[in-house]
């Protein structure tokens, strides 16, 4: 599975690689949601996009909405820092957002939330015999 990390604080988005790597998922990451629209409507392909909120030019709402557009199938989890946004949270979910992982998250959180989201698509893949 292949997941793409979408964040414009460097520290952040290193360490959300590092756990998903250590979890042996394959991961991309991009500095901006500028940055990851450019990249999948290149043909590049993810299983799950994770993007923080908050970013400059275009949030992970604004990227969320743009995904729903053009690949309305593709999950998303996004990350916040602070406080929870009410707005921007039933936003996203509204959106169809899997998941809001609140910063600072634990690694179990984000990898929890990982799971979850790929669950179906792990289904469909690959069926378990009884």
């Amino acid at each position: 599975m292949r997941i793409l990390v979408v964040d414009d604080e460097e520290i952040v988005r290193a360490l959300t690689v590092q756990v998903l790597e250590r979890t042996g998922y394959d991961v991309l990451a991009v500095a901006s949601a500028k940055s990851a629209l450019e990249l999948l409507t290149a043909g590049e392909r993810v299983d799950l996009v994770i993007s923080d909120v908050v970013m400059p030019e275009l949030s992970g709402v604004d990227l969320l909405a743009e995904l729903r557009e053009h690949m309305p199938d593709l999950p998303v989890i996004l990350m916040t820092g602070g406080s929870p946004e009410p707005e921007r949270t039933a936003q996203a979910l509204v959106l169809g957002a899997c998941a809001i992982v609140y910063k600072p998250y634990t690694h179990a959180e984000l990898r929890d939330a990982v799971e979850a989201a790929l669950a179906p698509q792990e289904r469909t893949r690959s069926p378990r015999g009884s």
